[in-house]
């Protein structure tokens, strides 16, 4: 083959593939940059927009009041489509991705759904303070159920300490604030059972109806249990010792010293409770005074009364804490209304 027809194939092969494949594609100059993807967008919108005839001004407002009635748009809102309406199809297709992205940014800005509900840390000290409260207060009426419903009760009262109406109406929020409140009395309650159970100690075999051997007396043991880790706040709190609450802590021992074996402590205590206030119904105070009372005189003769003297200096001190006033009134059925100062002046350690 020549050279000559060579040439001539090739230019035939260059022919046919120029009329199936078109123009070929002319280079790039030289410096010049590639089209950028704003540039794209760009020139996307714009294809868009000359693809669409603009309506005219009176049907697009007309339009607009349409949709916002069948949207029940507030007036605001409605204003704001009227004016959106006015503007050039760009605009409009912008302003609507603007408000999309702003979409966006609040819904990445709002909890999920699904996400656990966190105990603010306020509220965990709250409840700690509160819970000690009502076990060592005097007046209990009860140490499970109704323990868990005077202490939700006071934290409702006062919504600024986290637990707001709108976390009591959602009931997985509430019930994570329930199940605080309940593994605090949980905890508290076994500590305070051992701290009692510790202050036994045993019959002593010359006297089984006497002083017990190893005994601790009645103050130390409300002073110590008080105090104790487990028992107390977690921050460092006190609470006014009185002799009703030095009664009560009798009456708490007498009921474990006479609890059968396996037996359930704290539903004892409870039954009790609920017996001691049907009995004493209707009748003067000084009447169920007076029956604590005796639990109290005899707990000194099985247990000791070593520190007695010391009762005049106990109740001489400091006046009843803030907590301690509200958890008896509570226990007493008054209920609590937070007052306009309440909210800034309580502190944790009331």
């Amino acid at each position: 083959m020549s050279p000559t027809s060579s040439e001539e194939g090739g230019d035939e092969r260059s022919s046919s593939r120029t009329a199936s494949e078109g123009p070929p594609t002319p280079p790039a100059e030289q410096g010049s940059p590639a089209a950028s993807p704003s540039q794209a967008t760009q020139a996307l919108v714009s294809a868009i927009v000359v693809g669409f005839k603009r309506p005219h001004n009176d049907d697009a407002a007309e339009a607009s009041g349409r949709i916002a009635r069948k949207l029940k748009l507030d007036s605001k809102d409605s204003e704001l489509l009227a004016y959106a309406s006015k503007m050039p199809l760009q605009e409009q297709l912008l302003f609507n991705i603007g408000l999309s992205l702003k979409t966006m940014t609040k819904a990445n800005q709002i909890q999920p759904i699904d996400a656990k509900f966190v105990v603010p840390e306020k509220l965990k000290r709250k409840i700690d303070i509160y819970v000690y409260n009502a076990l060592v207060c005097p007046q209990a009426t009860g140490y499970l159920e109704e323990g868990n419903r005077i202490v939700l009760e006071i934290l409702v009262s006062h919504p600024s300490w986290g637990l707001t109406p709108e976390v009591k109406d959602n009931s997985d929020h509430y019930q994570a604030v329930c199940t605080r409140v309940s593994n605090c009395f949980n905890d508290k309650r076994r500590h305070l059972k051992a701290a009692i159970n510790k202050s036994l100690g045993t019959v002593n075999p010359e006297n089984p109806e006497g002083h017990r051997l190893g005994a601790t007396d009645i103050i130390t043991l409300v002073t110590n249990a008080t105090k104790a880790r487990g028992i107390a706040s977690m921050k460092s709190y006190s609470v006014k010792i009185t002799v009703q609450m030095i009664a009560h802590f009798a009456f708490l021992r007498r009921v474990l010293l006479e609890l059968p074996k396996n037996g359930d402590y704290w539903k004892a205590v409870d039954k009790e409770l609920l017996g001691i206030r049907e009995q004493f119904n209707g009748r003067p105070k000084q009447a169920m005074s007076s029956f604590f009372k005796g639990i109290l005189d005899d707990d000194l003769v099985v247990f000791g009364n070593n520190k007695m003297a010391h009762l005049n200096d106990i109740e001489s001190g400091a006046a009843l804490t803030n907590a301690q006033t509200e958890v008896a009134d509570a226990m007493a059925g008054i209920v609590t209304v937070a007052s306009s100062t309440d909210e800034s002046e309580t502190t944790d350690s009331d």
